[in-house]
């Protein structure tokens, strides 16, 4: 199976197959190793500290449908990839690390974990810094291909568009963690608990 193919060629590095293939989904990866033991065999370490949602609760439901949203952004930029013929990638890595994202922020509904604010904070910056990387490739192909004929399916400016979505979405996901992060050293701790036992 090609993960990318049909791509144009641009002046200077990286290409957009080497971007979907190796450098976007990396971020995501580390996340989804980073968080395998927090599942399987260290719960407890992990959630030692909670502490009371540092923000109103609204915001948090807020955080978790923007999350959902960058979730769709990537379903939506893979589908209309596979459309074109043109390969996904690797990128399918990235929509099961934000479901774990996900699962992880439904779960901390009532209460955050340091461990978790930090790790999010983290990837959030990665994969900003990453997808910021693309957008400007992306940028390079619009101007190469700026007209929809040689991809009808999903010309450079659709693919421009989305990915400027989500690497906004990625930035300010990372400056609310970060936000997030300092506020919970201000917050009262309040008693342990385990993610699993949560109501």
């Amino acid at each position: 199976m090609v993960l990318c193919s049909h791509r144009i060629a641009l002046p200077g590095s990286p290409s957009t197959c080497a971007l979907d293939t190796a450098i976007v989904p990396l971020p995501s990866f580390l996340l989804t190793i980073a968080l395998l033991p927090l599942f399987f065999c260290l719960k407890k370490k992990f959630t030692e500290n909670v502490i009371r949602l540092p923000y109103p609760y609204w915001l948090h439901n807020v955080y978790l449908v923007l999350v959902l949203a960058a979730f769709a952004m990537t379903i939506l930029e893979m589908t209309r990839l596979s459309a074109q013929d043109l390969g996904v990638g690797l990128l399918p890595v990235t929509p099961i690390a934000l479901s774990i994202v996900m699962v992880v922020l439904w779960v901390e509904r009532r209460g955050r974990t340091r461990f978790m604010s930090v790790t999010f904070c983290l990837y959030w910056l990665f994969l900003a810094a990453v997808e910021t990387v693309k957008v400007v490739r992306l940028n390079v192909l619009d101007e190469t291909i700026p007209n929809k004929a040689s991809s009808p399916e999903y010309p450079a400016s659709d693919q421009l568009l989305d990915n400027a979505v989500m690497v906004a979405l990625y930035w300010l996901f990372f400056i609310f963690e970060l936000y997030t992060s300092l506020r919970m050293r201000e917050v009262n701790k309040t008693q342990p608990y385990i993610l699993h036992d949560l109501p």
